[in-house]
């Protein structure tokens, strides 16, 4: 499942390229639930978890698959 995608426009008489990215319907969140066990950021296909203080996901660069969310034992990964 993707919610995320890349569109590139092609325009032929001007030789031009446009490409954008469409903001993710659904990205997922780290509740305060979250005890830093690393699940996580192991199973993230797209590498849009981060590891600091706490985790954060990255809206933009998450797909919305929710393989994180699965992985997480604790259930503080939830939809944002």
């Amino acid at each position: 499942m993707r919610f995320g995608m890349k569109v590139v426009v092609f325009l032929r008489h001007q030789n031009l390229k446009l490409t954008f990215k469409i903001k993710n319907i659904m990205a997922y969140k780290i509740t305060d639930s979250c005890v830093a066990c690393g699940s996580c950021i192991d199973e993230c296909p797209v590498g849009a978890i981060t590891e600091g203080d706490i985790y954060v996901i990255d809206a933009d660069a998450c797909v919305g698959c929710g393989t994180c969310a699965g992985a997480c034992p604790n259930e503080a990964i939830v939809e944002d």
